[in-house]
Order: C-alpha cells, then structure tokens, then sequence
C-alpha cells in the first residue's frame, strides 16, 4: 500500500478574482513543489470524481444546498460573505472537493493506500450546516466524518484540525456527537470567534496558541491537549483538516510555524495511526503565501510517505 495524492481540475473553475487569496495557485504550487522535490511520483495520484448529493445532506440542510444553487450566479462574482467569493463555477468545485474527499475515504476503506492527501479547492471547515463562511461552502472534512460513520459504519472517528483560524464548521456540524472527537489547533483569540469553548461541546479538545507562537508552543500544545483525549477514544479513523496559514511567512494569521513544523505533525498523526493500524486523510484547508504552502505541504507529505522526519 502507498500513500494517495487526490486533485481534480475542476477547482479552476472557482474564479475568486484576482486580489483574494483563496487562487486556483496554491494547487498549483503544491503540485509543483512535489514535481520538484520528485514526491510525486512516489504517490499515487487519484484524478477525484463529483459529490453525492446525499453525502452532502448529512452536513447541510436541504434547503441550505438549494439556496447556493439558486444564488450562483451567471456571470462574475457575488459575495455569500464578505470573504468568500461565488462564481459560475464555484458550486461544481466545491462538489468535487467533496466528492474527492469521500472518494478518499472509501478507497482507505478498501484498504488501497495507507493515507491519502486530498488537494481540496475551495476549502470546507468554516462551512457551518447552513451558512457559508471563510471561503468554504461546504464542509469536506465533516461531510466525510459522517460518510464514514453512516455508510463505513465506523463509531469512533477523530477529527484533527490544524489551521490558524479554528474549524468552526466542524464543530457546528459533528458538535457532542459521541461518534466523533473533535481536536482543534488554532491562534486564539482569532477568527472566527466562535465555537471555541471546549466545555460547550463533550467532543471538542482545544489547543490555543496565542499571537506570535511558534514551533516549541505548536508542537507542545499539540502533544499536552491531544494525547491522551485521543489514547481514551481509541479512533478506527482519523481525518485531518490540514491548514497551513500559521508558517510565519503567511499573511493571513500571526504565528511563526515553519515548514519542518508541518513535516513533524503529519509524522505525529502518522506514528500514532500506525501503532493502532487505522488509516488517515488530509483534506487542505488554509494556507496563502504560495512559496511556504508549497514548501509545507511537500513536508506533510514526505512524511505520509514515512519517509525520515526529525
């Protein structure tokens, strides 16, 4: 078994503009990193295929799913929020993040791949049940979560998201549900403000890290808050929001990570899947300054491969 890369071309179809930093770009500079680096052609690459409307439905209210497709428009842009941008094609990008994402997860299932990294455009985990939010439109990560538990039948699967901005998304849509823990890494306070008090959700784990934090606080944090949480809930599965915004060089937050950082938490989640034989996932979240989204993403999956990581 190896580790899986999955893309779709149908992420250019998301025109944001040219000023938003959510840009058909950053899969391109994550693929050309790993042309550079000759990771490529150690994955194997999966081209992902459409969504299901059901698999949807059990993130998103019927009617939430219908209002996009209504407000789409023709041509140009709206905006569902201040920050996320609609365009002709956004709605079929979003359904092939998706579909990429649950493709994913069943081919692990079937034990094809021991891991898989999902190059998801536009991004899921601010996307709340029945609101858009943080360029997301719908939640990959908690879209598949609830795949896995309804159709795979799994009862315990965690959910590890790192990101600068918490993945409010996922905790609205998985909140205190006892198939699914939720550990969240973000800087605090931050955007979204929201859903990040750990003692309202029975399965919410937090690991704050305050302006300016670096790798000691991240890998620290990650360690102290999620451990044991996740040794007591002993996962068949875990799914990963990946987001890569805190590497110091990023505009869109305020904490110093570096590329090596990202390299250590992917061989962290990958030791620990690895002692209990259960596979994983990561789906893309955040990450907007090309050259260290590349750099990190290229670390993440040097050590999905199992390739050496200090």
């Amino acid at each position: 078994m190896s580790t899986a890369y999955y893309h779709f071309n149908q992420h250019f179809h998301h025109d944001t503009g040219d000023e938003h930093p959510e840009h058909a770009m950053r899969i391109m500079a994550i693929e050309q990193a790993l042309k550079k680096s000759g990771l490529w052609e150690q994955l194997s690459r999966v081209v992902g295929d459409k969504a299901h409307l059901p698999d949807i439905h059990r993130a998103h209210s019927p009617g939430y799913v219908e209002q996009l497709q209504l407000i789409q428009p023709q041509q140009g842009h709206i905006y569902v929020d201040e920050d996320t941008p609609m365009s002709t094609g956004s709605l079929e990008a979003a359904m092939y993040s998706v579909g990429a994402c649950t493709q994913a997860l069943d081919d692990l299932m079937a034990g094809k791949f021991n891991n898989a990294f999902v190059a998801t455009r536009p991004p899921g985990h601010h996307a709340e049940r029945k609101r858009s939010m943080g360029f997301c439109f719908f939640n990959n990560i908690a879209i598949t979560a609830l795949r896995a538990a309804d159709v795979h039948h799994l009862q315990r699967i965690a959910v590890l998201d790192f990101d600068a901005h918490q993945g409010n998304g996922t905790v609205d849509i998985l909140q205190n549900d006892e198939r699914f823990l939720v550990c969240s890494s973000f800087q605090h306070p931050f955007y979204p403000y929201s859903h990040y008090q750990s003692n309202r959700y029975g399965n919410l784990v937090n690991a704050l890290l305050t302006t300016g934090a670096g790798s000691d606080e991240f890998r620290n944090s990650i360690r102290e808050s999620w451990q044991e949480p996740l040794r007591r809930f002993a996962p068949e599965l875990i799914l990963v929001s990946a987001g890569f915004d805190g590497h110091q060089e990023d505009p869109m937050a305020e904490l110093c990570l570096t590329d090596n950082d990202y390299g250590w938490v992917s061989h962290w989640i990958d030791k620990y899947a690895k002692e209990r034989n259960i596979p994983w996932m990561a789906a893309l979240e955040g990450g907007y300054h090309l050259n260290a989204l590349g750099r990190s993403v290229n670390q993440f999956i040097n050590a999905m491969l199992g390739n050496a990581h200090r």
